[in-house]
């Protein structure tokens, strides 16, 4: 703690004080000034000490925001998004801010233990599910330093298809999910996860417009096809006209989906995620397989991944350069350390 204290902006200004400041006032006021300097360098010194240990006592007792930044596909320097993550925790909690350093000198968690960029091909599949088993990996170690008193804040991106994958390794963790918002041009906060709703069974949905072609169940094979963002999906094209059953689920939103604070408490995002997984879910029996196929945020692929999890037969595709494209089988992704 000590070497905290002295490092903190406080102790030095208290060891410059009482080093040269000491110095020049006994040189120039004689001993009344180097008492003065004196007890000036030991009240930096208390005020350093009492901001340390306020520090100390927050990161130990607290639940501590673990920022996550995971990116696929995308060109900007994913230091520009961590730094952009760690403004934005320190912007809902202030005693946070220089989180990104407390955590070093606290815990010894650096950057790179929290920023992870994919730079491989999306559909080497050994090679995406290697590293997604690496960022388990380091989380579980994280949540070990700190005594499992973490929530994870998590911005991903850039697609969705393998946000569904990594949103598997989250389960029931707790979480804060956050979506880049391209018009704004800021990092909203879209969804808190501390209960299993995006599992809950829905009666009612409020979200989607449900369309069922089951024309032949003998297939054995599902096509389900998300729609929220302005990409439309061609069920008619080669990769998914091979379908004889699909279901459609398509928002009843124009547009993408707003990330606005009330968006953000009323669980917007989570209740998405859970009518596409109670579709999924519900009709997972009745078929030997389930290709997903989507026009989505990242944020709600990364929700909807924590519902799915690894269990079920489920095929994910990606939209990519005119292609509808298989990424991930998420029967294929282990955890087991």
């Amino acid at each position: 703690m000590l070497n905290r204290v002295l490092s903190s902006t406080y102790g030095i200004l208290a060891t410059t004080v009482a080093g040269f400041g000491g110095l020049f006032a006994d040189a120039f006021f004689g001993k009344s000034g180097f008492i003065a300097t004196l007890a000036l360098a030991l009240i930096l010194l208390l005020i350093a000490f009492i901001k340390e240990r306020k520090i100390q006592q927050l990161y130990a007792n607290e639940t501590i925001p673990i920022p996550i930044v995971v990116s696929v596909d995308d060109s900007t320097p994913i230091e520009i998004h961590f730094k952009a993550l760690l403004a934005r925790i320190a912007e809902d909690d202030s005693r946070f801010a220089g989180l990104e350093k407390k955590l070093e000198n606290y815990f010894n968690i650096s950057e790179q233990m929290l920023t992870f960029k994919y730079d491989g091909e999306m559909y080497d599949r050994a090679r995406l599910i290697s590293f997604l088993q690496i960022i388990r990996y380091v989380l579980n170690d994280i949540q070990r330093r700190l005594d499992n008193k973490a929530c994870f804040h998590l911005f991903f991106l850039r697609r969705p298809a393998v946000g569904v994958a990594l949103g598997g390794m989250f389960r029931t963790d707790g979480i804060v999910v956050y979506q880049n918002n391209d018009y704004s041009n800021t990092l909203d906060k879209v969804a808190k996860i501390d209960s299993r709703k995006y599992k809950e069974k829905v009666s009612d949905f409020k979200h989607f417009k449900i369309m069922k072609k089951l024309k032949d169940k003998k297939e054995r094979q599902l096509l389900v096809a998300v729609q929220i963002s302005s990409h439309n999906i061609s069920l008619e094209h080669p990769s998914l006209r091979k379908f004889k059953n699909v279901i459609v689920l398509e928002s009843v939103r124009n547009g993408t989906l707003p990330t606005d604070a009330e968006s953000f408490k009323s669980d917007l995002w989570v209740e998405h995620a859970q009518e596409i997984y109670n579709i999924i879910n519900e009709y997972k029996g009745e078929f030997d397989g389930i290709t997903l196929v989507h026009s989505m945020p990242e944020a709600i692929g990364v929700i909807l991944g924590m519902a799915l999890e690894n269990y079920w037969n489920i095929d994910v595709y990606q939209f990519d350069r005119g292609e509808y494209r298989n990424v991930i089988n998420l029967q294929e992704i282990k955890y087991y350390f």
